[in-house]
């Protein structure tokens, strides 16, 4: 679910990151995604957000913001598909959600690695470690970015030494836009990936995490 909200984030050209909230029985409560970068009047998925075009509409805090206060947040738990940044952990800190799942690091966020521990505080965090999806949800989340700037984005250049293998990856696949013209014509993100599944693989073979 966190996955088809970074899809939809791609087709909508903003910054594509995704949160679902799940219940103690894994049932879905909230769905989210990033709306920063989505102009109100020309958002093409039929999802909006009240903070959209705002700097705080972040996935994490779109995807809490719909859940009702009576619920218990110790018994929920977020997936999202990059670690949440200060500003997101600080809100399920406050909040007080039971556990945090995420699928790949932020690679916009440079924080310190002890910065990033500490936004924590006490809620259990854990990594899903596996380095094909973190390669997948990595690629989606610098796409539009690689499709807008080519090699000159700013969160490729700050990753061209970090993780060359992503970076050589997104603007292999970003060339002609071939994922967004898919996801705005409604093809399901395994779908659309399946042409590149062999170079996504080796990327992430290679990759170290």
């Amino acid at each position: 679910m966190a996955f088809g909200q970074q899809w939809m984030g791609l087709a909508a050209g903003g910054l594509p990151c995704g949160s679902s909230i799940l219940d103690d029985q894994g049932q879905v409560v909230a769905l989210g995604r990033n709306h920063v970068y989505d102009l109100p009047d020309k958002a093409n998925t039929s999802a909006t957000s009240p903070l959209q075009y705002t700097r705080v509409a972040h996935a994490e805090i779109n995807a809490l913001a719909l859940v009702p206060s009576d619920r218990e947040p110790q018994k929920l738990i977020l997936w999202t598909t990059q670690h949440p940044c200060i500003m997101c952990a600080a809100a399920l800190r406050f909040i007080g959600i039971g556990k945090v799942y995420y699928i790949a690091d932020d690679p916009s966020d440079r924080s310190p690695f002890s910065n990033i521990i500490a936004s924590r505080g006490n809620i259990t965090y854990k990594a899903l470690g596996d380095k094909l999806w973190w390669m997948v949800s990595n690629l989606l989340f610098l796409y539009n970015s690689a499709v807008e700037r080519g090699k000159d984005a700013n969160n490729l250049r700050k990753n061209r030494d970090r993780y060359p293998e992503l970076v050589q990856l997104v603007l292999q696949i970003a060339k002609d836009d071939p994922l967004g013209q898919a996801a705005r014509a409604g093809i399901e993100l395994p779908q659309a990936l399946l042409p590149y599944y062999p170079t996504i693989l080796q990327a992430a073979s290679e990759f170290d995490l």
